[in-house]
């Protein structure tokens, strides 16, 4: 399976460690001594990073089809494995670096030599537009909000329409369509009130 069989757990899975190569824990090893592990910042996970960008519960690592795997677990800034970002399950072989935010860990197998990591951080991205407290959250591609701007757009069209109607009307005479005086556009509105009262 390997060169140079490393050391076998349980169930015919060789032991493997995670070494710490940059962050604030560099140097510190990390030994997989179950089926998984999980990485995050979250107390009381398997493998505590002191990372401010990893993210709770950022990644695992565990023995699948008789390899060592690592997902992202819909962390915020992503992981990382020898510098690219990975979207799915990724095997892991030895020597392989693992990004997670600042911190760089280097993936080993017993009796495995490993080398220098080669894992850069990701460059600084601007922290995404956060609306102020108290302010309502921008809803992108809102169907039902879509709809409501059209009809709003349609009812004051409508509404316009209708008005130039009743503007157009009381200033014809209603009888002989021809163009109404100011008098009797105003004796017209005092017998329609007179009358509606």
């Amino acid at each position: 399976m390997y060169d140079n069989e490393p050391t076998m757990m349980g169930q015919g899975r060789p032991s493997a460690t995670l070494v710490v190569r940059q962050g604030t824990q560099a140097g510190m090893s990390f030994v997989i001594s179950g089926s998984q592990v999980i990485l995050g910042r979250e107390e009381g996970l398997d493998i505590v990073l002191q990372d401010p960008e990893s993210s709770r519960r950022h990644a695992r690592v565990s023995w699948q089809g008789g390899r060592y795997v690592i997902e992202d677990m819909g962390s915020t800034n992503g992981t990382f494995v020898n510098g690219m970002q990975i979207t799915m399950p990724q095997a892991l072989n030895p020597g392989d670096s693992i990004g997670i935010g600042q911190t760089a860990l280097v993936f080993q197998l017993s009796g495995a030599e490993i080398g220098p990591a080669f894992y850069q951080a990701p460059p600084q991205q601007a922290p995404a537009y956060a609306p102020p407290p108290g302010a309502p959250a921008a809803r992108a591609n809102n169907k039902s909000t879509q709809y409501l701007l059209y009809g709003c757009g349609c009812l004051l069209l409508l509404c316009i329409c209708g008005l130039l109607a009743v503007a157009g009307w009381a200033l014809l005479d209603p009888i002989s369509f021809r163009n109404a005086t100011g008098i009797e556009v105003f004796r017209q509105t005092l017998e329609l009130y007179y009358n509606l009262a």
